[in-house]
């Protein structure tokens, strides 16, 4: 008889502990700071490196090529690997193509055959997709030509 009087208060305690437990949880949990999320990168404005072409990683021994769509402008310029080149890019959605495209005429002892496999990237894009830190061009089949990733910011 004494047990079940023992076990009855420590029940009727416990009923009274279990809700208050959960709702001082619940209470600090709306106290608590929110993670904020890494903000999505901006397709324009944002400088991109060129890593892999056709799905290939590119030359590390290149000079880097690069990539930046102009905002409100559709204006584009770079770095081909070896020479400057600047052109025009149409975006609407997920669909974005290069037009105009012109660049510096200089000769380099390494990089030209990527400088050109680049460029016709650049030609045949179509479309993108942005992914972790990472701008994918693709063609009119929907299949990758050339990834970029977002340079680091400085400062």
């Amino acid at each position: 008889m004494r047990h079940q009087s023992y076990l009855r208060r420590l029940f009727q305690r416990g009923r009274t502990f279990t809700p208050l437990a959960l709702l001082s949880v619940v209470l600090c949990s709306a106290c608590a700071t929110p993670v904020a999320e890494a903000p999505a990168l901006a397709l324009t404005g944002t400088p991109w490196v060129l890593v892999s072409l056709g799905g290939q990683p590119v030359d590390p021994d290149v000079q880097p090529a690069t990539l930046v769509m102009e905002t409100g402008t559709q204006r584009m310029y770079g770095h081909a690997g070896c020479n400057r080149m600047s052109g025009e890019y149409s975006r609407d959605n997920d669909s974005l193509a290069f037009s105009r495209l012109v660049t510096t005429k200089m000769a380099c002892a390494k990089g030209m055959a990527q400088e050109q496999q680049f460029l016709q990237a650049l030609a045949a894009t179509q479309g993108h997709r942005v992914e972790a830190g990472r701008l994918v061009l693709l063609n009119d089949a929907g299949q990758p030509v050339a990834t970029l990733m977002a340079e680091p910011s400085v400062g």
